[in-house]
Order: C-alpha cells, then sequence, then structure tokens
C-alpha cells in the first residue's frame, strides 16, 4: 500500500509539472487576450463540471445509493436595496468561512527567519548544537525568496475588483450574521442608526471627549507594582502603545427587526491581557452547582432522571448587557475573601476590586461614528471577563433564590439558557418570578409542544416514559461552516465532517428502546453496532447536505 501511495504522488507530481509547463506556454502564446480570456472561461466551467461529477460520483459510493443535493442557499444576506453584480454575488456566495491561497506577507519570512537565528544562537551558546560560519547570511538570504505557488484557484482578479467595489460604497455596511455564518449587507445609515440608539442608553454607557488610555495605563501599572511588591500572584507591567477599543454589531437576522448584538473588542486597549489575567485566576470561584459545560453534561442529567413532570426553558434577556458590575463585583470579592469552601486568593481585595473595576468601567472604546464612549455597567460581548461575570452573577442569584423556594427536580443552565423540570406550570412560574425578582433581570419561558423542547442543540422529547435527544437546528439556521471548495488543508475538511457526525454521535440518546435492547441480545460485537450506526448518520448526512460546496 506504501509502495502505492508513493507512486501515485509521483505521477500527481509528474502531472503538475506537465501542467505547469503547458500553463506558462498558454500565457505566452500569440492569442488576442480577448480570445484567451473566453478560452479560460470555457475551461474553468469544463474543469468545475468536470470536478462537480467526480465529487458526486465519490458521494454516491460513499453513501451506496443516490444522494440527495441540498437546495442551493446564499451564503449572504442583502437587506439593502442594492443589486449586486454577478461577480460580487459569486465573491459573497464563498462565505465567511473559505480559506483562499493568498501569498504571505513579505515581512513574515524575514521575521521568522530572525527568530530561527536568534533560537540557534541560543542553542549554539549553550553547546547544543554546531553552527557553519555562514548559516546566518544563507538563512538570511533565503528569507529574501519568494518560493512556491500561491495563485488561487478560486478567487480571481474580478472578484477582488468586485469585494474592493462593495468595501468603497459608503452606503452599505457589510457585517457578519450573528450566531451564523453568513456575510449580512446593511444600510450605513440603518446600522450607524442602530448603533447610536445602543448607545444612547446613559445608564450603560458613557460618552468621553478625552482618550483615557495613556491615563488608565498608569493607574494600572500603579496597581501592578503594588500587587507584586506584597504577593506571589504577579502581573506583567504593562509596556507599548496602546489604543482604545471599538465597538460594533452583528446584525441578528434570526430576529424581528435585524437588531444589532453590541460587541466592543478590548483588543488593543491596556486592560485586554489584565482581563484575561483575571479571567484565569478567578474561574475556580465561578458557583457551578448548575452550571453545564457542554452538551454532554446536559444529556448525562436527563439520562439521571425520570421523564416524569414538565418540561421547559428559561431565558435571561440581554443577560451580559444587563449584568449589574457594582453587585457582581461585590459577590466575586464576597467568594474570594469570604468563603470557607473556597481557598483565598493571593492579591490583596482593594487591588483586585479596583483591577476588575478598571476593566470593566474604565475600559474605553470608539463608535463607528468615531465618537469616543466607556460601558459604565453591564459587560459586552468582546471582554475577556464577559462570561466569567455573567457565570458569577447568574451563579450567585440560583444560590440566593434556592434558599428561599425548592429546587426543581430539574434546574440546568448554560449561561443564559435555563432548562426546568417541574410538577406543574405553577411551580415553573414561580421559579421565574423569584428569578426575575431576585436578579432584576428579565426571564422569559419557552414550554415544551407535545413533549419536545429544543435547549442549546439538543432537540429533547418526552415519549413512553423515557427521554430521548436528538441533533436540533434552528430554522434559521442557514447550515454553512465550511466551504468545500476552501484551499486548506485536506484534514480540515476531513475534521468538519467527523465534527458533525460525533456531534450527531453525541446528541442522539434513546433510553432502553426496544430496538436498541434487541441490538444488545443479539451478540453482535459492540464495534460492529457502533460502526453501523456511524455509516447510519453519515448517509443521512450525505442526503440532507449533499452539495460538496458547502460542507453544511
Amino acid at each position: 500500500m506504501k509502495q502505492r501511495i508513493r507512486e501515485l504522488q509521483l505521477k500527481v507530481e509528474e502531472l503538475q509539472q506537465q501542467l505547469e509547463e503547458l500553463d506558462e506556454k498558454w500565457q505566452n502564446a500569440d492569442v488576442d487576450a480577448s480570445v484567451k480570456e473566453i478560452i479560460d472561461t470555457k475551461l474553468k466551467e469544463a474543469l468545475d463540471k468536470h470536478r462537480h461529477s467526480i465529487a458526486r460520483a465519490n458521494l454516491v459510493r460513499l453513501n451506496g445509493g443516490n444522494v440527495k443535493y441540498s437546495r442551493p442557499k446564499d451564503s449572504y444576506i442583502n437587506l439593502t436595496s442594492k443589486t449586486l453584480t454577478t461577480d460580487q454575488h459569486e465573491v459573497l456566495n464563498m462565505g465567511l468561512n473559505c480559506h483562499v491561497l493568498s501569498r504571505p506577507s513579505k515581512f513574515q519570512k524575514r521575521v521568522e527567519s530572525e527568530v530561527l537565528i536568534d533560537n540557534v544562537e541560543k542553542l549554539q551558546k549553550s553547546g547544543q548544537v554546531i553552527v557553519s560560519p555562514t548559516f546566518k547570511q544563507e538563512v538570511i538570504t533565503e528569507s529574501t525568496k519568494s518560493r512556491g505557488h500561491y495563485n488561487s484557484n478560486i478567487l480571481e482578479k474580478r472578484h477582488i475588483d468586485a469585494a474592493k467595489e462593495l468595501r468603497s460604497d459608503p452606503a452599505i455596511t457589510i457585517r457578519r450574521a450573528d450566531k451564523a455564518a453568513a456575510y449580512v449587507l446593511i444600510d450605513t445609515k440603518e446600522y450607524l442608526s442602530k448603533i447610536d440608539n445602543i448607545l444612547s442608553d446613559t445608564t450603560k454607557f458613557k460618552k468621553i471627549t478625552r482618550n483615557p488610555t495613556e491615563a488608565l495605563k498608569k493607574r494600572l501599572n500603579k496597581l501592578i507594582a503594588k500587587n507584586n511588591s506584597t504577593c506571589d500572584v504577579k502581573f506583567d507591567r504593562l509596556t507599548g502603545e496602546y489604543e482604545m477599543g471599538y465597538c460594533y454589531g452583528n446584525v441578528k437576522t434570526h430576529k424581528p427587526g435585524n437588531k444589532l448584538r453590541p460587541i466592543i473588542s478590548q483588543i488593543p486597549t491596556p486592560t485586554y491581557n489584565i482581563a484575561k489575567r483575571l479571567c484565569a485566576l478567578l474561574t475556580p470561584y465561578i458557583p457551578t452547582t448548575y452550571c453545564l459545560q457542554s452538551a454532554t453534561d446536559f444529556i448525562d442529567i436527563l439520562k439521571n432522571n425520570n421523564v416524569g413532570g414538565r418540561v421547559a426553558s428559561l431565558d435571561a434577556e440581554s443577560l451580559f448587557t444587563n449584568v449589574p458590575v457594582d453587585r457582581t463585583i461585590n459577590y466575586i470579592i464576597d467568594r474570594v475573601y469570604n468563603n470557607s469552601s473556597t481557598p483565598t486568593l493571593a492579591i490583596p481585595e482593594a487591588v483586585l476590586r479596583e483591577l476588575l473595576e478598571c476593566c470593566t468601567k474604565e475600559a474605553p472604546f470608539i463608535c463607528p461614528r468615531g465618537n469616543k464612549y466607556c460601558q459604565v455597567d453591564g459587560v459586552a460581548m468582546g471582554s475577556p471577563l464577559g462570561v466569567l461575570l455573567a457565570n458569577f452573577f447568574m451563579g450567585c442569584i440560583e444560590e440566593e433564590v434556592f434558599k428561599i423556594i425548592e429546587k426543581p427536580d430539574v434546574y440546568c443552565r448554560y449561561i443564559d439558557d435555563i432548562f426546568i423540570k417541574t410538577k406543574d406550570a405553577t411551580e415553573a412560574e414561580r421559579l421565574r418570578l423569584h428569578l426575575q425578582e431576585t436578579s432584576g433581570l428579565k426571564f422569559t419561558m419557552e414550554n415544551s409542544e407535545d413533549g419536545a423542547m429544543p435547549f442549546l442543540d439538543v432537540l429533547v422529547q418526552q415519549e413512553d416514559g423515557r427521554f430521548t435527544t436528538s441533533v436540533y437546528t434552528k430554522p434559521t439556521n442557514p447550515g454553512f461552516c465550511l466551504n468545500g471548495r476552501s484551499e486548506c488543508p485536506t484534514k480540515y475538511k476531513d475534521s468538519t465532517i467527523c465534527a458533525y457526525i460525533r456531534r450527531a454521535l453525541t446528541l442522539q440518546y434513546v433510553e432502553a428502546s426496544p430496538s436498541r435492547n434487541r441490538a444488545l441480545n443479539s451478540r453482535a460485537p459492540k464495534k460492529h453496532l457502533k460502526e453501523q450506526h456511524r455509516i447510519n448518520i453519515t448517509r443521512e448526512m450525505l442526503e440532507q447536505h449533499g452539495d460538496p460546496d458547502n460542507m453544511s
């Protein structure tokens, strides 16, 4: 087998070389440019048709029968009145997750070469290697050369020009859809108006006139120096240049009105790395009694509970935006320094409090219009502390609520989504009201329909005295992930398919079903049963998503 693979590899290399020679001859051929363009287009169409036929044949062979191709969908949503050209339509339809072969930065290879030289010199000084006198000069010379083929086979010049034309149009703004891998084209006026409406909430945002980045950096360095001089938990001193963060919004195309989800990127701010360090230090202190880490945890809970009762889900509306920062910081301080069940963090209490306040209430950012703001309450998507503060607040609220009322038969939460199983509707409503009253947030409830309830990406069903689960996909999910034509390593595409199969195998759970019992009693090898299960699910996936251009 290895010899056969090697023979095929050599054959491919030979054909590739012949193709390059033919391509060079064609480019130098004395043919009119317009005629050459027409021939190139026809050749590309023929190659695409051949590639599709080969892909379909492979899918049919793998599936063991005909494959149903899904109806083609656009990888973008146009909310504007603009009519797109064919080239613009094509480049947007490549999708967000289409990897395109591109020429590396002219500085990238030089930087990597300098790092290599530095590492080798360190090894030479320690006596671990012997270096040729010409090594350094040879590496530097190599770093100036560009080797390899970097021309994309899917992205043409007309696509690049179309993308530039879209980007330069001031009347439209291109963002990504919230919770979907798709582009969204929205009128710039509408986009800016929605951002302005979000930032007009003076209880959450404060408009400022000066850039406070340098002053914030000095204040943080004073806190770092104070902390590092008194305890073993050290923070790196802030050096270099920092900038204000920036605000943008992803379009919620799955909800009425196409509202925006505000995201404030704090990457360029002086608080970003400190916030990441605080997140790592404080994560062990989060109340995790009712927290789910994944859908697998949720299914394990269902396996250990009987089906009797009424299932529903609760949702904390706009949790991140409405998390009360001061109250949550008090919860954190109390749990870190005044809780006998957790070890005290080796950071002065006053320093920790001030660091948290700087990272949440004083991190500046710029809006699309160029105005400067600070978020004074709530946490934003884009902050390293966002998920930590949301989980901390909800975990402490749950502890307070369940001191007042009895916990339902099943109660579990993934950030702001809660799954419950109660005796009746009255118990569920009482829980909702107590959560709402204790937290100050608004909670909505969704009841099961015909014994079925979607939660996260799991569809839970109550039938025949047992719970069953399967994969749930929202109706608004376009289903796009990695473009099948992406110029990326094949293992990326293989991993995408395997992830979907693994997800289906993990989330499909049937408790003590008769067919499962028959299979187990047949004494068939478990490996064979599992493999057959994988084949059945793979076939089902191929029938539903057979389009090789969009591995969805």
